[in-house]
């Protein structure tokens, strides 16, 4: 009976503790405030990002480039995944002849799985980018995920280098330039495993005699799309005072818009699938 009732505590304590039984948190440590720093961490180090990606291009070709007219569609996917396994095993011999051998064995196997996704859209013009750039204390510089380099000043100087050399025939005029789209992504995957395999052996009773007892495993996934295309014309509604009016604004091209949100289709159905295959 003591055997028993070790097994009903120790599941108990196994399923408090498990992941997949709630939203999963942001922050590893679950707290919320560093939850929301690191967003913030990761925000500002994209638009930062974005300006000094712009600022260096404009200081290398001061003439100008077919980028000048883009807009810049960016779209931060955070994804977290929290599977826990509780897989507890019970032996038991009972009295039994010396001539004889005889054992009894029981196993209960309880899973759970618990998938938060949040995404956060942002629009640019990089006419707009080009006013401003940040210092280098207020970038967060962070050595993983998505506060270091991302590399974007690089992307973009390597395409206007195709462009000038006539490797890609892109061109600054207003007609042409639609069918110019520029997209960057950058994914970091993360995945965090624990297993716990404690025995107890009694005088008839063996208590998870092999096998896991406890798996605790969490995937991040932190994705980012960028998207650069032309800025063209186009009418928004907004709120102001109360009243619904429309604005006259610049919109993202139907075809830069369309590749963004093909790149979100498929950065969804990647996700997915390797959550599931982790399974």
């Amino acid at each position: 009976m003591s055997a028993i009732r070790l097994l009903a505590l120790t599941m108990i304590m196994g399923a408090l503790l498990g992941c997949g039984l709630r939203v999963p948190p942001i922050d590893d440590s679950g707290d919320r405030v560093e939850g929301q720093r690191f967003v913030q961490a990761i925000l500002i180090n994209i638009t930062c990002e974005l300006r000094a990606a712009v600022a260096d291009l404009h200081a290398a070709f001061p003439g100008g480039t077919f980028l000048d007219g883009f807009g810049i569609q960016s779209t931060l996917t955070l994804t977290y995944d929290e599977k826990g396994a509780l897989a507890p095993g019970v032996t038991w011999t009972p009295p039994s002849p010396a001539t004889a051998v005889f054992s009894l064995g029981a196993g209960l196997s309880v899973s759970s799985d618990a998938t938060r996704t949040n995404k956060i859209d942002a629009y640019y013009l990089v006419s707009d980018l080009q006013k401003a750039t940040c210092s280098d204390e207020s970038r967060p510089n962070g050595a993983f995920l998505l506060q270091s380099d991302l590399k974007l000043s690089e992307w973009l100087f390597t395409a206007v280098s195709a462009s000038m050399t006539n490797t890609v025939n892109f061109k600054t005029t207003t007609i042409a330039v639609k069918d110019s789209i520029l997209q960057h992504q950058v994914k970091f995957v993360i995945n965090t495993n624990a297993t716990a395999t404690p025995s107890w052996t009694l005088t008839r009773v063996t208590v998870n005699p092999s096998g896991n007892f406890l798996s605790l495993d969490r995937t991040r996934t932190n994705d980012l799309t960028i998207t650069l295309g032309p800025a063209v014309p186009g009418v928004v509604e907004a709120t102001r005072n109360g009243r619904r009016i429309t604005v006259a604004s610049r919109v993202p091209d139907r075809r830069a818009a369309d590749l963004h949100l093909s790149a979100q289709i498929a950065n969804g159905i990647e996700t997915g699938v390797r959550n599931a295959l982790n399974r």
